[in-house]
């Protein structure tokens, strides 16, 4: 979850990372100059959000500002905007919104489909960890601002990142996705490079991008159990978000070149997949169990698609 060079970079400024869209006042990645802050379990507070249920569109199609994470489940997408403060279930075929979620403040940056089937996404701005299941949006726990990648390991340990030079993974104990009464998120490696997202691999290490948005970039792997960074693949061209794809291969995106690269974690090489051609400067993907990609705009509302047989369209988010 990115630059057209000078222009971009400012853009980032604006959201105090080079995690997402043209935000407003992410500002800062506050508490980010020092250790990272003691998460809190706070209140729950809820908001009107089906999660498995696939409801007809909204009449109000106001496409957001922008987007930036994505995750697919079943036929719709899940997209955070930190701009508009909202998460949107959207039609994967039509880009019709069916829900939108206001996340009171949060700035929601990046999504995860749980085990259990409910949405836990990353709140950039305040550093609310939150969840959509059953109806509601509930803030689990209060972390720091600056949380961006989030992912879901095999056993439903939660790996949530902060974004930015010197950023910190988190891992959180779920049960299957519901949250553990009395379970807090935990530090596993710190200093970490620029991570926008990441893919988790079986093993429960996990494939990211790194040397933000301006490159020279690197593919690493984050192992968590051994608190350890490596590199992977050096050279890149500027990379600065990953995911695995339903066989659990990782793959970062060129984020200006829309180039979708296939890491080989044992051979320490990478190859290109698919190329996005349109909606660059793009900022998160996103693959489909039948290994369709969807790769967000980071200016714009709207997701390049690209079938496995390599035909693209442009997917308009609302109207």
């Amino acid at each position: 979850m990115k630059r057209i060079v000078v222009g971009l970079v400012v853009v980032l400024a604006l959201v105090g990372a080079g995690c997402s869209s043209g935000g407003s006042d992410a500002g800062t990645e506050g508490g980010k100059d020092g250790a990272a802050t003691s998460p809190e379990p706070i209140e729950t507070t809820t908001t009107a959000a089906p999660t498995t249920t696939v409801p007809d569109p909204l009449e109000d199609q106001s496409a957001p500002s922008s987007i930036n994470g994505l995750t697919v489940q079943g036929g719709t997408l899940w997209i955070a905007s930190i701009k508009d403060d909202l998460v949107l279930q959207v039609d994967a075929e039509s880009g019709a919104i069916l829900r939108r979620i206001d996340t009171k403040g949060a700035g929601p940056d990046d999504v995860a489909v749980a085990p259990d089937g409910s949405i836990w996404t990353t709140g950039f701005v305040n550093g609310d960890l939150g969840r959509i299941v059953d109806g509601t949006y509930e803030v689990v726990v209060t972390m720091e601002a600056g949380i961006n990648p989030l992912e879901f390991g095999s056993d439903g340990t939660l790996y949530v990142g902060t974004y930015g030079p010197g950023g910190t993974l988190y891992t959180l104990a779920t049960d299957g996705g519901a949250p553990i009464d009395g379970e807090e998120p935990q530090v596993a490696v710190e200093d970490l490079p620029d991570i926008n997202a990441f893919g988790v691999l079986a093993d429960d290490t996990l494939v990211a991008p790194a040397g933000g948005l301006t490159g020279p970039s690197q593919a690493v792997l984050i192992d968590p159990a051994a608190g350890t960074v490596s590199t992977l693949v050096g050279g890149m061209p500027a990379v600065a978000a990953g995911a695995t794809d339903a066989d659990g291969v990782p793959y970062v995106l060129g984020n200006i070149t829309g180039q979708v690269i296939a890491i080989d974690v044992d051979a320490k090489t990478s190859e290109v997949a698919q190329t996005a051609k349109e909606g660059a400067p793009f900022d998160n993907l996103a693959f489909a169990a039948d290994g369709t990609i969807y790769v967000s705009s980071f200016t714009a509302p709207a997701v390049t698609v690209i079938d496995p047989d390599g035909t693209q369209h442009v997917l308009a988010v609302g109207s």
